[in-house]
């Protein structure tokens, strides 16, 4: 059994991007080295009881997932810190329409122990200019540049053999996976307004199935508890049900846990929450929120087909009509069902900007296989749970 436990352990490594997140988040590194572990242990067990030439006490399973913790986590995190030391920074030029957003775009990105960055304005990118960027350089181009900069721009980096990462813009996502034919003569990039099979949307919609039914089982209990503690505080409903923006604008009631007092909006209207701060969060709330179960019974939404485990998170029809208003393109992401998780809520933050999260939600939804892009964001949501700062 052991080159199959080897081939998941790889995967997994891919899956979970060791050692990538400890370039930003130590502690995000050592929950995905424990996930992995975890997941590991979990098919043997479950190999144990198939082959039972691979019959081991469950005490033994338990014993390795603790030795492999104490030495992997350690031991991956400490190649880390080698690596990041002997291995070269990278030289990137950030390029925004004026040095300010240069300079904000080359702040966010200094965060990371890969980049020594510098930023100029668009309008200091001459052919002269260029010709003087070190060798090894690349050029960061902020989504703000104009479309006929980004053009010129990378026209010349090309030409001088510069490699260019591009912030990625809406026209630019959505051409991600375009197919290339000729055309009377001409290159013609074809964009498929919905380029999914039919048979990865049916694998889709089982994973949705299967995993919403195994969440309601394992989480019973947490409807029992949470429903007797909403209503020992704060009285019934146990339940709130919000009008949400489903498949092409569909509205429908997203169920949650309620982890606010009665009559929350009366006074506010709908309205972003504070995070913790709000003094409309009653203390069992505040408990939800932080460990993310008021979201389970979503997994009833995904039931009845009004959403899936993965997608771009379901927005209120009042509060998206206001980032409309900001960001024009924002109603693309209802070209699939909303999701109890997605792309956003792994990668991004609460207070990521919109026009980023939209970004983000297209990339997945161009995606090749949504099948294999929503395993990869399910085995990664798991950490969530314990990262509260990534959901306020």
């Amino acid at each position: 059994m052991f080159p199959y436990l080897v081939a998941l352990y790889v995967v997994l490594w891919l899956v979970y991007r060791l050692p990538a997140y400890y370039e930003t988040a130590p502690y995000e590194g050592v929950l995905s080295q424990v996930f992995v572990q975890l997941i590991l242990a979990l098919a043997s067990l479950a190999t144990s009881f198939v082959v039972r030439a691979f019959a081991f006490p469950r005490g033994l399973v338990a014993t390795a997932f603790a030795l492999q913790v104490a030495v992997l986590v350690p031991l991956n995190y400490a190649w880390y810190r080698f690596y990041s030391r002997v291995r070269p920074k990278a030289l990137t030029v950030c390029i925004g329409t004026d040095a300010a957003t240069g300079s904000a775009l080359a702040q966010q990105l200094s965060t990371t122990t890969a980049y020594v960055v510098s930023s100029v304005s668009t309008g200091d990118v001459t052919e002269e200019w260029m010709h003087d960027v070190p060798e090894g350089a690349s050029l960061t181009l902020d989504g703000g540049v104009p479309s006929p900069e980004r053009d010129r721009i990378l026209r010349l980096a090309v030409g001088d053999r510069i490699a260019v990462q591009l912030v990625a813009t809406v026209k630019e996502t959505l051409a991600q996976n375009a197919h290339m034919k000729v055309r009377a003569d001409h290159l013609v990039l074809t964009v498929e307004p919905d380029n999914h099979s039919p048979v990865d949307l049916a694998l889709k919609r089982m994973l949705d199935i299967v995993v919403s039914v195994v969440a309601l089982a394992l989480f019973s209990p947490v409807f029992l508890l949470a429903s007797m503690a909403i209503k020992l505080e704060d009285g019934r409903p146990m339940f709130y049900l919000q009008q949400r923006l489903g498949f092409h604008g569909r509205v429908f009631r997203m169920i949650k846990f309620r982890t606010m007092c009665h009559d929350a909006e009366r006074l506010t209207g709908a309205c972003l929450s504070k995070g913790e701060l709000d003094p409309r969060i009653t203390r069992v709330g505040r408990l939800l929120r932080r460990t993310g179960l008021d979201e389970v019974p979503q997994f009833l939404n995904v039931l009845r087909g009004d959403m899936s485990v993965v997608g771009p998170r379901p927005e209120r029809p009042e509060l998206a009509q206001k980032i409309l208003d900001e960001t024009p393109d924002w109603n693309l992401r209802l070209l699939v069902r909303p999701g109890i998780t997605g792309v956003a809520q792994v990668l991004g933050r609460y207070a990521t900007a919109p026009e980023d999260k939209l970004a983000m939600d297209l990339s997945y939804i161009r995606s090749r296989s949504l099948f294999n892009y929503d395993l990869t964001i399910i085995l990664n949501t798991l950490k969530m749970f314990f990262m509260p700062e990534r959901r306020d």
